[in-house]
């Protein structure tokens, strides 16, 4: 119906026909509501800015080696033998990808120079040790008479992606237990998934220990299938690793699932840079 035309056979003082002809020649409804409670029904809520996320996603190097030995050490404590990590981030066909920040004002206040005027008191190691930006390993250069340096980054959690013939495995996927539900987790798979897209990976497959629950609801999140166990896998306590895998990655149907899923990240989390190059 063209604005201001009147249906056929439809009579001009119909109640239908005076109603479309009031909002159709535009009778203002500050008129016919002065208090704006009738406004607010047409009114679009302003959508919330949520600001960038502090984290963004880089690719590790050997000097990142011993920060991620400690991140390793606090997100698997029972894990045995450590990673040598030095080593691995060299392999040709193996990647590791970092959840990297800016230090605060706090931390850096609080850097090397905080844990040389200890006190000595019980307790005032572990509290130091405790601080998210202080790894243990600056504590015992200190007390070692070595000159600690605060790393360039706070690394929060890492990712690694084992590729072989077409396939991209998760050999390791943690962060630090204080920045455990913040989005960090979930924004390394999300960067190891469009890593292993890049990569030319058909599928992406990982273990997790069966009990992990929240581990697996988010990998069922992002398509992953459990296909298989692992009788007795995990050394600390003989428990079955679950095998997951997801349908092919490269198709239309995951992609535009994927996408849609990191921007749902996104808004809840605020955007991340991802500096991952593929060479």
């Amino acid at each position: 119906m063209v604005t201001g035309d009147r249906p056929p056979n439809m009579a001009k003082d119909s109640p239908e026909s005076n109603q479309g002809a009031d909002l159709e020649q535009g009778v203002s409804i500050e008129l016919l509501d002065p208090e704006g409670k009738l406004a607010a029904l047409f009114t679009e809520p302003e959508p919330e800015l949520v600001p960038p996320n502090v984290h963004s996603v880089r690719l590790a190097n050997v000097a990142d080696a011993a920060d991620m030995e400690e991140v390793e050490r606090l997100a698997f404590p029972a894990l045995f033998p450590p990673t040598r990590f030095r080593r691995e981030v060299e392999r040709s066909n193996t990647l590791y990808l970092l959840a990297v920040r800016e230090w605060t004002e706090e931390e850096v206040a609080l850097g090397p120079d905080a844990i040389s005027k200890s006190d000595g008191s019980p307790g005032f190691v572990g509290k130091i040790a405790s601080l998210p930006g202080l790894p243990v390993r600056l504590l015992f250069q200190t007390m070692g008479g070595r000159k600690a340096k605060m790393p360039p980054e706070y690394i929060a959690g890492l990712v690694g992606l084992w590729f072989v013939l077409d396939e991209a495995h998760v050999v390791i996927i943690g962060n630090r237990p204080g920045d455990r539900r913040k989005g960090i987790g979930e924004l390394l798979l999300i960067a190891a998934m469009e890593t292993a897209r890049n990569h030319g990976s058909r599928v992406v497959t990982l273990e997790v220990r069966s009990s992990n629950m929240a581990a697996r609801t988010l990998y069922h999140k992002y398509g992953f299938r459990e296909v298989g166990v692992r009788k007795r896998y995990y050394a600390d306590n003989n428990e079955d690793a679950v095998i997951m895998t997801t349908p092919p990655i490269q198709s239309d149907e995951y992609q535009e699932h994927f996408l849609e899923l990191g921007r749902g990240h996104a808004q809840r989390w605020g955007e991340t840079e991802r500096r991952v190059a593929l060479s």
